[in-house]
């Protein structure tokens, strides 16, 4: 730039008379401007002392590390100015043209995007490079001893592939008199590491019962110590049987008592993984019956999820092909995404299963779980205080469920848990907006939810249903689990009626009056009946001789109009029709009716199951349960499974593949009807013989049920001579409201 006298040599600006340096660039008066000389550099440091001169109001400073000063006047203040690098020539700070303005926000937009693409990145990688360690306390119980069904789990596992440097899986082993794999012994307990398609043993205990809490706890810390991860998570493998009884059962126990849930607790809570403040990703159990508002909330504090069924597993229980989404191309990303991959693997694996089985399996986030816990107290507290003399009828009415988990039949013990969603919403008549706020909590707490049933969204809770002579004795083990105050009060007040004085005193009736023409039977109830009526069975009877009556058949396919209770004498029957390689077999089945919905009915028969156990006797007998649907309309029934019945408090997670079975028979015993009096009695009584018929079914056979009218007669032998079973007879059944059964006149059906 031309240098001009009275303007910058550098940016042109005018100077004032006796001004040395220019006020907008800070080039001295008289210079050229050099931009490579480092002494005209505005951003040499300084350092500001007291003492310093003004001249005509001109503070006399520069900037330091590139931060403008700010510019300062006062009359008679002297300030001093020192300069670190010698002869330094001071410069005004120069303003920032608009163009550095633009590259300072794209330097910050750019720098503010790459901090963002690093934190994305740190997170993906985090995600990719967590590790996760899986325990799988297995208590191998009759499950394995009988059907390999631990054994089979194990199989799967050592089949998955997922990424052995990420997911660490663990099985502790005991509880059964003998493990079908090789590698594992029944004579200790033990822990194995799922690892390259094999399993590991890692470390020896002593042999002790599986279901005392100590077996737990050594094998959480053994795992927390030895196996440190990002994530640990446990599976409880086993019987379950819910809130109330708990879960495992060790074979070996001569007591074969479960784990109750009081007690898991307190396994947990004693653990060291816990006591450091840990908590478990998600606690499963690969069990029967455990998916209930009860057990999530007690397992609230040491989990953040809960994976579990509200009904009965099959033989099989979960498939852990779901172990594949954690290899190293398939990485799930979190707890919640692993646990929508194990229940999706649970209800396809049972597609081509070899029987109809009711499926059902749940993830519960228990960080939501309090806020059920509230809105589901403050429905039932309010219920609590409707519950009257007057209005008990009324609500047990209301809210008696028919869909009960793991329930067999009404006269069997029964578990008593019901959807609890399902139990809310039969008082939303009454209770609109509390209803809609459990609503509104559940599908927050229930964050993925599979069934193949109605009426079932994801929690189970205890309820007085169907076992009311047992309510009693129920309430006193549920009270160490209840999960809500209010509830259990609620529980406590509805029992009182249920136990309390009978609303109606009569229990056998058989002076009513009846009618039995056009195939339709009928029945006239007293009204004090009518008031307090539940609902109704009807059974029907082959009379084999005087005061010997084989039950054949018991629904509740009854209708009440008014006083008159009536059913069809219609399709009475069932006939197995069994067909193989020599030919169709027949033979009559005892049908006992499980549940009846609009759409379909299910029903259980009873009888001795011989199938294959490998020892010396070859086939060997179990009392077994056939359960059966009838679609609505139709006169044949699916074969739906084929399970051992359990003789303990514990539901049977067991069933058997079809080839396994060899002989099925249907059996049934005889029972007097009357009294010596004469007078129908309010307890019937078996008189302890066996009548029925068997069945070879072996792989490859096909078989269906019939339901048949009364009519079809295909004969049998009786004490070793030919009878013609024509002789049928009909008892209807009514259950009060309370639960009390009320027998009616037995009336002889005319063919």
């Amino acid at each position: 730039m031309e240098y001009k006298p009275g303007y910058c040599a550098h940016c042109g600006q005018p100077l004032q008379l006796g001004q040395d340096f220019c006020a907008n660039c800070g080039t001295k008066r008289g210079e050229t401007y050099n931009p490579n000389d480092i002494t005209n550099q505005a951003a040499q440091p300084m350092s500001v002392q007291t003492g310093a001169s003004f001249q005509n109001g001109a503070v006399q400073s520069t900037m330091s590390q590139g931060v403008p000063m700010q510019n300062m006047s006062a009359q008679n203040n002297m300030i001093q100015t020192s300069f670190p690098q010698g002869n330094v020539t001071p410069v005004m700070p120069v303003k920032p043209k608009k163009s550095k303005k633009k590259i300072l926000i794209w330097s910050g937009i750019i720098a503010a995007l790459a901090l963002i693409l690093i934190v994305v990145l740190v997170i993906v990688l985090n995600i990719k490079g967590q590790d996760r360690t899986i325990m799988v306390y297995m208590v191998g119980s009759d499950l394995e001893s009988e059907s390999a069904a631990g054994s089979l789990d194990i199989t799967e596992m050592k089949e998955a592939n997922f990424d052995p440097e990420h997911t660490k899986v663990l099985v502790y082993t005991g509880g059964t008199k003998k493990w079908a794999l090789s590698e594992i012994s029944a004579d200790e307990n033990a822990i194995f590491e799922v690892v390259g398609g094999e399993i590991k043993k890692v470390q020896t205990f002593e042999k002790k019962t599986m279901t005392e809490p100590s077996n737990l706890i050594d094998f959480i810390n053994f795992a927390y110590e030895n196996y440190p991860a990002d994530m640990y998570d446990l599976i409880l493998w086993d019987h379950g049987g819910g809130p109330i009884f708990g879960y495992g059962l060790d074979e070996n126990s001569m007591s074969g008592t479960p784990m109750r849930v009081p007690t898991l607790v307190k396994a947990l809570a004693e653990s060291k993984f816990i006591l450091d403040g840990k908590k478990f990703d998600f606690i499963g159990f690969d069990a029967c019956l455990m998916g209930s508002i009860e057990v999530a909330k007690s397992l609230s504090a040491y989990s953040d999820y809960l994976i579990a069924s509200e009904e009965v597993e099959p033989g099989n229980g979960w498939n852990y092909a779901f172990l594949n989404d954690l290899s190293e191309e398939n990485h799930v990303k979190d707890t919640e995404e692993l646990g929508q991959s194990i229940i999706d693997h649970y209800m396809s694996h049972y597609d081509d299963y070899a029987y109809d089985v009711d499926l059902s399996l749940s993830m519960v986030d228990l960080k939501k779980i309090n806020k059920l816990t509230e809105s589901t107290n403050d429905l039932f507290s309010n219920v609590k205080e409707k519950i009257t003399t007057q209005t008990f009828s009324e609500y047990s009415r209301m809210m008696t469920r028919d869909k009960v988990y793991g329930y067999t039949g009404r006269d069997s013990e029964s578990y008593d848990l019901v959807d609890l969603m399902d139990l809310c919403s039969s008082l939303q008549g009454d209770y609109y907006d509390k209803v809609n706020r459990i609503k509104t909590d559940f599908e927050d707490a229930v964050v993925y939810n599979r069934s193949n049933m109605e009426n079932t969204n994801g929690l189970s809770v205890y309820f007085v249903n169907f076992n009311k002579t047992e309510a009693e004795r129920m309430l006193v083990a549920y009270k160490d689990v209840s999960f809500s105050d209010g509830y259990y009060d609620f529980l406590t007040k509805y029992k009182d009626f249920v136990v309390g004085e009978k609303m109606v005193s009569r229990t056998a009736f058989k002076d009513l009056e009846e009618t039995n023409r056009g195939g339709v039977i009928m029945v006239e109830i007293p009204n004090e009946l009518k008031d307090n009526y539940q609902s109704g069975e009807i059974i029907v009877y082959r009379k084999l001789g005087e005061n010997k009556f084989m039950p054949i058949y018991r629904s509740s396919e009854v209708e009440l109009s008014g006083n008159k209770l009536m059913a069809t004498s219609y399709n009475l029957q069932f006939v197995i029709e069994v067909t193989g390689d020599e030919g169709t077999e027949y033979g009559w089945s005892v049908m006992v009716e499980k549940e009846r919905t609009y759409d379909y009915a299910d029903y259980v028969t009873f009888g001795v199951l011989y199938y294959n156990d490998d020892s010396s006797l070859g086939f060997s007998p179990k009392s077994y349960e056939m359960h059966l649907r009838v679609p609505r309309g139709s006169n044949e029934a699916e074969v739906r499974d084929i399970r051992v019945a359990s003789d303990n408090d514990l539901s049977s997670k067991m069933s058997f593949a079809q080839d396994k079975i060899k002989i099925i028979e249907f059996t049934a015993g005889t029972y007097k009807l009357f009294n010596e009096a004469g007078e129908q009695d309010d307890n019937m009584e078996s008189y302890g013989q066996i009548y029925g018929t068997g069945a070879d079914i072996e792989g490859g056979d096909t078989y269906k049920i019939k339901l048949v009218g009364l009519d079809f007669d295909f004969g049998n032998i009786y004490n070793g001579e030919f009878k013609s079973l024509t002789d049928y007879w009909a008892e209807f059944i009514v259950h009060d409201t309370q639960g009390n059964a009320h027998r009616l006149n037995l009336i002889h059906i005319d063919n």
